[in-house]
């Protein structure tokens, strides 16, 4: 038999460890929080289609809006934007000026230390970018001394280049502009630049009469993209897994973007 002064042991033990637990569900509030006070805040980033500031009315529209707009609809929430840019999008979560990062982040164990991901729900890749006039053909080309490559400071493609670019000098803008290093290369102050490949295709589209173009059709990788949580808000994450999910099996985040990538 066990003597009372185990009992006792083994019954504090258990109260102790109960508390933490529940402790460790208080903080967990996220979802709750966002439920009770009717509105998610997000942090954008403009990079087009996915988040773009329209100019005509300075409203956030694109890929990621109108699916966090379907996902506020099933919270019964209304959507509050806040501006951020790659390099504070992450810095504005954690100190809770928004809820949940919806920027087309791409999923990378660098940030997985700092934040929690949901389910992928779309892929894209990095490129080079180099004037049209450009003889350049390959990547060893560019990386020649004097030089310049341009990336967005904060981007997932800032490392990247830096870890390709050994002679070449990369030069890392602080901008809001998701296509800001292709402007770059056409006012002449970059050789190239690192970016996203759908996205900045998207750009160059729409810009017509610049004079860019992808170095090849080769992506230097391919990731997928998805939302940011702040770390151990669980119910949240599970949340917004099941909610774009849901999206994914009705085809709505398929007719999204077939709408913007058409």
């Amino acid at each position: 038999m066990l003597s009372r002064k185990m009992i006792t042991a083994i019954a504090l033990a258990a109260l102790i460890g109960s508390a933490g637990v529940m402790t460790a569900h208080a903080q967990d509030n996220l979802l709750k929080t966002v439920k009770e006070r009717g509105l998610l805040r997000v942090c954008d980033a403009e990079y087009a289609p996915w988040n773009v500031k329209n100019p005509t009315n300075n409203q956030w529209e694109g890929i990621d809006v109108d699916i966090v707009n379907l996902i506020a609809e099933l919270l019964k929430v209304k959507v509050e934007h806040v501006d951020s840019t790659f390099g504070t999008a992450i810095p504005n979560m954690m100190t809770k000026k928004c809820d949940i990062i919806t920027a087309p982040f791409y999923i990378s164990a660098t940030r997985a230390e700092l934040i929690s991901y949901t389910r992928p729900f779309a892929q894209d890749g990095i490129t080079i970018f180099v004037t049209s006039n450009s003889k350049a053909r390959t990547l060893e080309e560019i990386d020649m001394p004097g030089k310049i490559v341009a990336v967005r400071s904060g981007s997932y493609e800032e490392p990247i280049a830096k870890r390709l670019f050994k002679r070449a000098t990369v030069k890392s803008l602080t901008a809001d502009g998701g296509s800001i290093q292709l402007l770059e290369i056409a006012a002449g102050r970059a050789d190239a630049a690192l970016g996203a490949y759908y996205g900045n295709l998207h750009f160059l589209k729409a810009n017509r009469n610049m004079k860019v173009r992808l170095l090849s059709d080769t992506m230097l990788t391919k990731t997928s993209i998805a939302y940011a949580v702040p770390p151990q808000e669980y119910f949240m994450r599970d949340y917004l897994n099941t909610a774009i999910l849901t999206l994914e099996e009705n085809g709505k985040i398929k007719e999204i973007l077939d709408k913007w990538f058409r």
